[in-house]
């Protein structure tokens, strides 16, 4: 784990409570519980290298949201993203390039008809939109929690 990323993973026991009592490194954590109480949130404010300006998203649910949700709703989004090649087209496009014709120049992507493929697959999903005709971007709405997946996935 990276240096200023604490990680915690504590059970609680009968009766006593699993929040750490260190408030100045798990000041997310007990923001989270002054506002929910007990749930699940995320967060971001970042200015994406391809972007004209920063971004900023929280999503948080407590844990009675939590349970209403089927976790199968998520398995469209979750799956555009299963493929090597597309998550490499979403860091290559949240970095700047927009054009089929620009991705093309990287061999990782293949050929045109296949970013084609991954391109709308990915849009189908939320994950990219068109910017423009033949211009694609990560909405902003997508962008927290795409690199919040990004951070889960190599943490």
């Amino acid at each position: 784990m990276p240096s200023g990323f604490p990680e915690s993973s504590v059970q609680s026991a009968a009766g006593n409570t699993a929040l750490p009592g260190d408030t100045e490194t798990f000041w997310a954590l007990h923001g989270l519980v002054d506002h929910l109480g007990d749930g699940v949130t995320y967060a971001g404010y970042t200015t994406p290298p391809g972007g004209s300006g920063p971004v900023a998203w929280q999503m948080g649910l407590s844990s009675a949201g939590l349970a209403q949700i089927d976790f199968a709703e998520a398995a469209g989004s979750l799956a555009a993203l299963g493929h090597p090649v597309r998550l490499q087209l979403l860091q290559a496009i949240y970095e700047g390039t927009s054009t089929v014709a620009e991705l093309g120049k990287d061999d990782r992507f293949g050929t045109s008809g296949q970013i084609y493929h991954h391109v709308h697959a990915l849009a189908g999903a939320g994950w990219l939109e068109s910017a423009r005709r033949g211009h694609w971007r990560v909405p902003a709405q997508r962008v927290v929690p795409l690199l919040t997946l990004v951070l889960i996935g190599t943490h």
